[in-house]
């Protein structure tokens, strides 16, 4: 069985002028003119989503949430903030999780494969923060930081590796600066 692969996540915005720009994951370090155009005023007045798969159809992702790629390029994760983001089409399940389960991992044709278990205990004040790089034990797996609303904080994060086959954080024991 053939399994679905994402070549890039397209990034489509639309500013207040009409114009519009599409920023591919390829082509992180070109730029799109985007930013250019916003220092000339403009404001973005749409933002989309989508995921380009191998055979070149196009999926729209109705979230406008950082989307990372798993490193088998089978599907990719989303880490969620406290309240849905502004151009975020979406803002319930299968789309959205509130912390402390605040991120999902989802197949490449967009369905999703399992949110993120950080803990059972809901009133937790930790929650998934951001992407990190890759830990030294697990090289092959994306990382993520982990915070907490109740606690000072501190100047590192620990790194957790995100097993894409299980929902449960791979605890590591590399720490990063903030």
């Amino acid at each position: 069985m053939k399994k679905t692969l994402i070549e890039e996540v397209l990034i489509k915005s639309t500013c207040d002028d009409g114009q519009l720009f599409i920023e591919s994951s390829l082509d992180q370090n070109k730029g799109s003119g985007l930013y250019t155009h916003l220092s000339k005023g403009h404001k973005v007045i749409s933002s989309k989503r989508f995921i380009k798969l191998a055979d070149g159809q196009e999926i729209s992702i109705p979230i406008s949430n950082i989307i990372e790629l798993l490193p088998d390029r089978t599907g990719f994760i989303v880490i969620y903030k406290e309240q849905p983001s502004k151009f975020s089409q979406a803002t319930s399940y299968p789309w959205f999780f509130k912390y402390p389960n605040n991120a999902a991992v989802y197949n490449a044709d967009g369905s999703l494969r399992f949110q993120i278990k950080l803990t059972d205990n809901l009133k937790s004040s930790l929650y998934i923060e951001s992407f990190a790089q890759e830990s030294i034990e697990h090289p092959d797996k994306n990382s993520v930081t982990i915070n907490s609303t109740s606690n000072p904080i501190y100047s590192f994060y620990t790194l957790f590796a995100v097993d894409p086959t299980n929902p449960q954080l791979i605890e590591t024991s590399q720490k990063i600066r903030r």
